[in-house]
């Protein structure tokens, strides 16, 4: 019996390996965990839980991540020297760069497990540039911006090793801490190998498109930008982990006046929103619909004040007959924005959240028509 299983068990690992990262995926591999767990064989369930783990990270369901990395985590510790050191810490590193994203895990808990990351993986024999890394992220994320900007040069002054991210990842948060300082020139100076694709991996340039777009406008370079609007967009379209990027697609669409594939855009993803419980992501995204709505309703073109849209039932303002009127969307997601950005802020004991709200207007400023021609979409 316990052959037969183990072959289904193999069956499944193989189907999941040929799809890409996403529901498909994830859901083939809980179906494996689930029949490993009646074996009773933990190095197989470990096993198989570190594939999930990787899949839910990946694939858009950080909240499953989380839960299967605890499961990991303490059968780790409660069996010394049976399973990869390494591998455990390699995990935690995706673990502590997404838990900020979920308000109800408190702040002191994240701080935890950055201290816990850091004495283990000194434990390990490994340094502290991977860890300072995510207390950049952390900090920044809290925007403690003189904490934040001390630990990236920490992070920097830290030797890379076997914890460290790839060379592309690491240009890429340096591209994206330029940006963060205010640097506009000089983050798409250090973007340039990746933007004309000569580095590359898993997440990046994915990452790297998204996060250019508004440098790009804010430098009149429009023409750079759709560009690599085109090409992120592509890149990114089909899995759910990108959602906040699709979010910076969204607002880039919005504000070069593109409004048919902004629209277009945001029918396609909204549905990820109802899939994808991360609630940064759903701010991201909440706060990118708000502003586009709101702009359509100012529009000149009063045609565009009442968009014909295709969504699903369980979407809360859902119209039968798919007429929706922008200025009550606008006030819907503005709404969910505000929401969420409350739950962040009280979690992080500031008003940042309120205050990039109450600042997304002010990006208006940054409107000018620049059309995409059909046969380059």
């Amino acid at each position: 019996m316990s052959e037969i299983i183990e072959q289904e068990i193999y069956d499944l690992l193989t189907d999941a390996f040929e799809l890409e990262e996403g529901d498909e995926q994830i859901s083939m591999l809980e179906a494996a965990v689930r029949l490993a767990d009646g074996l009773r064989d933990l190095e197989l369930q470990y096993e198989i839980r570190e594939l999930l783990v990787r899949a839910c990270v990946f694939g858009g369901a950080t909240d499953k991540g989380l839960v299967t990395f605890s499961w990991c985590l303490a059968q780790f510790d409660q069996h010394p020297g049976q399973f990869s050191e390494w591998a455990i810490l390699w995990k935690y590193k995706w673990i502590v760069g997404v838990i900020c994203n979920f308000p109800q895990i408190p702040k002191p808990r994240i701080y935890q497990m950055l201290d816990d990351l850091a004495d283990r993986s000194l434990r390990a024999g490994y340094g502290l540039r991977a860890v300072h890394m995510h207390r950049y992220r952390a900090e920044r994320f809290w925007n403690n911006r003189e904490q934040a900007i001390e630990y990236f040069h920490r992070m920097e002054a830290e030797p890379k090793d076997e914890l460290s991210n790839c060379s592309v990842c690491e240009l890429d948060d340096e591209v994206g801490f330029s940006i963060y300082r205010g640097h506009d020139e000089r983050a798409l100076e250090l973007a340039r190998p990746l933007l004309n694709g000569e580095e590359k991996c898993a997440t990046v340039p994915h990452r790297t498109y998204a996060n250019v777009l508004l440098p790009l406008l804010r430098l009149g370079r429009q023409h750079d930008a759709l560009a690599y609007h085109r090409r992120g967009y592509e890149l990114v379209a089909g899995n759910k982990s990108f959602l906040d990027k699709i979010a910076d697609h969204l607002i880039f669409l919005t504000l070069t006046e593109n409004f048919t594939r902004a629209l277009e855009v945001f029918e396609r993803h909204y549905p990820w929103m109802e899939k994808n419980h991360d609630a940064f992501y759903h701010f991201r995204f909440s706060r990118a619909a708000w502003l586009m709505f709101e702009i359509l309703a100012e529009h000149a073109d009063k045609s565009l004040a009442e968009p014909r849209l295709r969504l699903p039932r369980s979407f809360p303002p859902f119209v039968d007959e798919g007429r929706y009127h922008a200025v009550k969307l606008a006030a819907w997601f503005k709404l969910r924005a505000e929401e969420l950005g409350r739950r962040f802020d009280r979690r992080n004991e500031n008003s940042f959240f309120a205050q990039t709200l109450a600042e997304t207007p002010a990006l208006k400023a940054l409107c000018a028509p620049f059309a995409i021609v059909e046969s380059e979409w």
